[in-house]
């Protein structure tokens, strides 16, 4: 490698088992506009020849890096990011699903914007869809006409909207991460949200880039099989609570999210798993849901996906 060549930005990707995506993921990392980057590849445990794939991938370009997860590191995405980091190099870093894509000017268009801004405590973030093989791309966006959002109104967006941002729509500065703490590797589901809570809290404000956007691939069958997951509902619970108590700590309320989120965990869950839903009681009814009424909610729950449809219809 150049000695005179410096790292502007670490992508950083766990994977495991998913090789044919993981060939998507890596070239529209080839294809960024800005060559200064470098990409690490944590592998976890994989078990499809990953290893071997990836070699044959990466040999002519020095700025790919395969790493296997170190045996003192407990299996997951959230440890193989942790461990990715501590391997990387750049000013800042892009996390990246094995299964996501960026689009091409997507790291020159939010380097460009936060070296402009010169301030390790402002992150970046774009535009996204979802994906799937036909699926007509429509951009995504909480900012709307603002530039700029930041823990104290971040959360009421995604309410207003319903939405979500997924965690490769950001690019922020290594020091950013440094002061709000590594990835939660107790978390299973949704640790990125967790994650990303702190990070706010951390920053002065997360700025946009329209020009660019990330394509997040989605699962239905993953969802459903995640609905019937005991440990993966524990995870989400957890993960909310802690993204509550993160909030308050810092004087930041936001029930109209979190009664949102619960109420979604709730029609998800009761059914298959309500006892492990009245062990968070006090939190369900804190957002304002009271599971005395549980009978009540799901009736009224029953009603709207009976009426909404034929509503839906009416209109058009």
């Amino acid at each position: 490698m150049n000695e005179q060549y410096i790292i502007k930005v670490s992508i950083i990707i766990p994977t495991f088992n998913r090789i044919d995506f993981l060939k998507e993921a890596l070239l529209s990392v080839k294809n960024q506009t800005i060559n200064n980057w470098e990409c690490l590849i944590i592998d976890d445990g994989s078990t499809d020849q990953t290893d071997v794939v990836i070699q044959t991938i990466i040999k002519d370009d020095f700025r790919f890096k395969y790493f296997k997860r170190p045996e003192n590191y407990p299996k997951g995405a959230a440890s193989c990011r942790n461990y990715g980091l501590g391997l990387s190099k750049g000013k800042y870093i892009q996390w990246l699903d094995d299964d996501d894509l960026l689009s091409i000017n997507k790291l020159e268009l939010q380097v460009k914007l936060l070296d402009k801004l010169n301030d390790e405590k402002i992150f970046a973030s774009c535009d996204w869809d979802l994906f799937w093989p036909q699926k007509i791309f429509e951009r995504n966006s909480v900012f709307d006409s603002k530039s700029y959002l930041t823990a104290n109104n971040f959360f009421i967006e995604l309410r207003k909207k319903q939405t979500f941002i997924p965690i490769h729509a950001f690019l922020m500065h290594r020091n950013l991460i440094n002061i709000s703490g590594n990835w939660n590797i107790d978390l299973k589901l949704n640790d990125d949200a967790e994650f990303m809570t702190r990070i706010l809290l951390k920053s002065k404000k997360v700025v946009n880039t329209h020009e660019c956007f990330v394509l997040y691939r989605s699962y239905e069958s993953e969802r459903i099989s995640a609905s019937k997951d005991v440990h993966s509902l524990k995870s989400l619970l957890y993960s909310l609570q802690l993204m509550s108590d993160h909030l308050k700590f810092n004087d930041i309320e936001c029930v109209s999210y979190f009664k949102w989120k619960l109420f979604k965990v709730f029609y998800n869950y009761w059914r298959s798993n309500s006892i492990l839903l009245k062990e968070h009681f006090y939190f369900f009814k804190e957002n304002e849901i009271n599971l005395r009424f549980a009978r009540y909610y799901m009736l009224k729950y029953a009603i709207y996906k009976k009426l909404y449809p034929l509503y839906k219809k009416y209109k058009k």
